[in-house]
């Protein structure tokens, strides 16, 4: 008799394989996915401070005193959209309306 087939050991083997390829990479998926989070933090604060720009100049073109907005939310009503945080941080906190200021960094925190 003439049988095609994998034994056992080779079965077992290949699980072991997939196993420790498994345990591997993970570990790394996770960590691709907190930076990616970390980078789409960054460039939406890099958006948010064009916006900003935009805001000042665009009151410095209808009034005698430009101003940047009191807040983020106000920001949101210019743009005509909500700017979400993809970390755990807060636009607001890490927004000074007197100077126009967005802090990134404190924005969008290592997680």
């Amino acid at each position: 008799m003439n049988r095609k087939g994998f034994t056992l050991i080779e079965l077992v083997m290949v699980i072991v394989i997939i196993g420790i390829l498994a345990a591997i990479a993970i570990p790394r998926f996770m960590d691709l996915r907190k930076e990616a989070r970390q980078a789409s933090c960054m460039a939406t604060g890099g958006a948010i401070r064009g916006a900003l720009s935009s805001f000042y100049a665009s009151t410095a073109l209808r009034t005698a005193t430009p101003r940047f907005p009191a807040a983020i939310a106000s920001l949101n009503a210019y743009m005509q959209t909500s700017i979400a945080n993809p970390t755990s941080g807060s636009w607001d906190n890490a927004y000074n309306s007197s100077t126009g200021v967005l802090n990134v960094d404190a924005a969008c925190p290592a997680q």
